[in-house]
């Protein structure tokens, strides 16, 4: 694991190539486990998936259900321009094999836990991104966090993301060489 942590840092270019299925569902298994804190209840985050290049899986957009570890197709197709828009415009989310995002109901958390709900949603989403690391330079593969337009992430995820709030976004695959 020390020779992982040593390892990691954002990856600066993707390849545009492929990574496995296994190696996708080792990262979400991962990285989506308990995440330990003082308050009963579920996870905070629901996680959400734009694939570009997945071998085994075809490119769309996905829910993953943490209870069943299985991915929800929301809608099928090439999504690499949007996913570039979406992270602001940069190439990263386009060329990664997938792109990560993290989507919460804050309306509901801060009903229930108040503005702590918020706080914490935050941290978890900050916790449950460090696994999606970690998982992936374990697999000699790379990962880079964005940020990103916060509403249109929700409008690309709906209807099934309707009143959640865009919380963070990594994005995953293999790193390029990067020209000297």
């Amino acid at each position: 694991m020390a020779a992982v942590i040593q390892r990691r840092g954002s990856t600066r270019r993707f390849a545009r190539e492929a990574i496995s299925f296994a190696q996708l569902s080792t990262i979400l298994a991962s990285a989506t486990g308990n995440v330990p804190r003082d308050f009963p209840g579920s996870l905070l985050n629901d996680i959400y998936l734009i694939v570009h290049s997945v071998d085994g899986l075809k490119p769309g957009a996905y829910f993953y259900n943490r209870e069943s570890k299985a991915l929800e197709v929301l809608k099928e197709g090439e999504f690499r321009k949007q996913a570039g828009y979406l992270g602001l415009e940069q190439e990263l989310p386009a060329d990664a094999s997938v792109d990560v995002f993290f989507l919460a109901d804050l309306h509901k958390i801060v009903a229930t836990y108040g503005n702590r709900g918020y706080r914490a949603t935050q941290l978890e989403a900050g916790i449950v991104g460090g696994r999606l690391y970690l998982a992936a330079y374990a697999q000699q593969l790379g990962a880079s966090g964005l940020t990103f337009y916060d509403d249109d992430v929700v409008n690309f995820f709906s209807p099934h993301a309707k009143g959640k709030s865009a919380i963070f976004l990594v994005a995953l695959g293999k790193s390029a060489k990067l020209a000297v």
